[in-house]
């Protein structure tokens, strides 16, 4: 038989103590943002919140007076009772009229924020992040943290009605106050204990969403593979459902347990009614007036007293989504690749673009590229590398699958980090503030490329351009530019490609990409590729590099390096009287 080890309940202690801290924190950090960061407290909403809580607690003062001078004529309480009433009503409609301004304002901020991180993101975050996390943080929970706000406000207007309704009451009737008093402790005790387990089930819930984005992403972005094989369809189909299912199996688990404290909140003020209603004329021997205003005061301040308890399970709610946002925020602030955030700077920065250059270098980069939830030993390396480009050349890149050419062009183009190594820009490595001129070189098409639907940063100049190039790759009668935007993207393979490098050579940047363009070409445009369109591009002094497998070609390029598990095999001169 086993002794039982004496340190589990310190540990449990301490567990306990280090939990309770950080959701002190944690609920400490969202209230600052709401009324701080959001600007809750520097707007008109608080100044109607409080307005509406003194209304409030007049209209008590005023029913009471009125009730105990019903024998005399009507005085100043009538006027109080009115005032108090049209107040009340008033600053309860610009209050939640205002509330709404603040949701907007704190999504737009939020949002605005996590789209600028995003934007500026680099190919580690993309490609090893878990874009459903990241959609529904910006998404789901950021209208959960902002949501927050109107049970905020909520929050602030009852507490200053208990602040003035409660010593008023502890005047009227000891007794009454006293109760009131332990009403709020036994439905503040009953959302203690009921929050940690349910926030634990809001966690799950908020897990599970992220994992739904990520299924809707296969079904729209794998549409195609999804139809082709009717079991990968219906093993899809299971997975989806089976988390929507768990969704909202988590959602109710949470839902049972903020319900079983609102009820706790509800219970106690029932029975506090019934107290008053049953005991307090028997403590005190008070008549019909003093339980009236004993009534009136609780009566009216326990809807106040019920929106705070409702206010706490939503700021649960709220706390957890914050977490999520902060934490999809500072992986993007970690993963930032020195594009500037502000407006001003990136048109500045743009502005100063060079047009030209004389060479790019790449000196001893090496990268290692890991799979999330695999170990470091089972990663991917790259280099070290030692490379030089100049204006007019026309570089083909080979080698097999997984040999790492799409890691290296994302090198070249400074779109990732080399882990080791330098990369020179006529001379002088690159640091955050020349990344961004850097990247303004290029344009390119990749191998796994997005088109957009719309001419997005192309000015008048490079749109007329785009234009004539549509017409140029034979895309003309499937595909035109309206309103700086495409008539149509629902094309072939083939021909979504070359709208996209009709992009890319709109833009005439001084060195253009190509990941695999002629991959999916049939052979009249293959032809034209390289034929026609390399020759014309180095001729501009534009350089190419081009990722291709097509070994009857490469008679046609400068030079063409060969890449093998990471490594350069071979940088071979083709044509004579290049330099590199």
């Amino acid at each position: 038989m086993e002794t039982p080890t004496k340190t589990t309940p310190s540990k449990d202690t301490a567990n306990t103590l280090a939990n309770s801290n950080g959701f002190v924190q944690r609920r400490l950090r969202v209230l600052k943002f709401l009324m701080v960061t959001s600007g809750v407290l520097r707007d008109p909403v608080i100044v109607y919140a409080l307005l509406g809580s003194v209304s409030r607690t007049g209209l008590i003062f005023a029913i009471n007076e009125t009730a105990s001078r019903l024998d005399q004529p009507p005085g100043w309480s009538i006027g109080l009772l009115v005032m108090s009433a049209v107040v009340l009503l008033v600053m309860t409609y610009l209050s939640r009229l205002r509330a709404h301004v603040m949701i907007n304002r704190i999504q737009v901020s939020i949002r605005r924020r996590m789209t600028r991180l995003l934007l500026r993101a680099d190919i580690d975050f993309l490609l090893s992040r878990d874009h459903g996390q990241v959609y529904s943080a910006m998404t789901h929970d950021v209208g959960e943290v902002s949501g927050a706000v109107v049970n905020i406000i909520e929050a602030v207007e009852a507490i200053v009605v208990i602040a003035i309704a409660v010593p008023y009451l502890f005047w009227i009737s000891w007794s009454a106050g006293l109760a009131t008093v332990l009403a709020m402790m036994v439905g503040t005790l009953g959302y203690v204990l009921l929050d940690l387990p349910a926030r634990g089930w809001v966690v799950k819930g908020s897990h599970a969403t992220a994992q739904f984005c990520n299924r809707v992403e296969d079904m729209l972005a794998g549409w195609k593979e999804l139809r082709l094989r009717e079991t990968r369809r219906d093993a899809v189909e299971q997975e989806t459902l089976a988390v929507i299912e768990e969704t909202a199996e988590y959602s109710m688990r949470a839902e049972r347990l903020y319900s079983g404290s609102t009820v706790v909140g509800q219970s106690a003020m029932i029975l506090l009614l019934c107290f008053v209603v049953a005991l307090v004329p028997l403590l005190q021997g008070g008549g019909a007036e003093t339980l009236f205003q004993v009534l009136t005061v609780v009566l009216l301040t326990s809807a106040p007293i019920e929106s705070l308890f409702a206010a706490l399970p939503r700021l649960s709610r709220a706390e957890a989504s914050f977490a999520k946002i902060n934490g999809v925020e500072a992986a993007l602030e970690n993963a930032q690749i020195g594009l500037p955030v502000d407006r001003g700077d990136q048109a500045n920065a743009a502005g100063a673009a060079p047009k030209s250059f004389d060479k790019i270098e790449l000196r001893g980069v090496a990268a290692q590229i890991s799979e999330p939830g695999k170990p470091s030993n089972e990663a991917f390396h790259l280099g070290p590398i030692d490379l030089t480009f100049t204006p007019g050349e026309t570089v083909f890149i080979c080698g097999g699958n997984g040999a790492g050419k799409t890691t290296l062009l994302s090198l070249i183009s400074g779109l990732r980090h080399p882990d080791a190594g330098q990369i020179l820009l006529d001379g002088q490595p690159l640091d955050p503030q020349s990344l961004a001129k850097h990247r303004a070189l290029f344009s390119g098409v990749f191998s796994g490329f997005h088109l957009f639907d719309r001419t997005f940063g192309l000015n008048a100049e490079e749109i007329a351009t785009l234009e004539a190039r549509i017409t140029e790759l034979q895309l003309g009668e499937r595909v035109s530019v309206i309103a700086d935007k495409f008539s149509s993207v629902s094309l072939s393979s083939g021909q979504r490609r070359r709208l996209a490098l009709a992009v890319a050579l709109a833009e005439a940047r001084p060195v253009i990409i190509l990941d695999e363009f002629a991959a999916d070409q049939d052979p009249v445009n293959r032809a034209w590729f390289y034929d026609v369109l390399v020759p014309q591009l180095a001729q501009a002094g534009r350089l190419v590099i081009a990722v291709t497998h097509d070994d009857h070609q490469f008679g046609k390029c400068d030079r063409l390096i060969k890449m093998h598990a990471g490594r350069i095999e071979s940088d071979v001169r083709v044509k004579v009287g290049k330099s590199t």
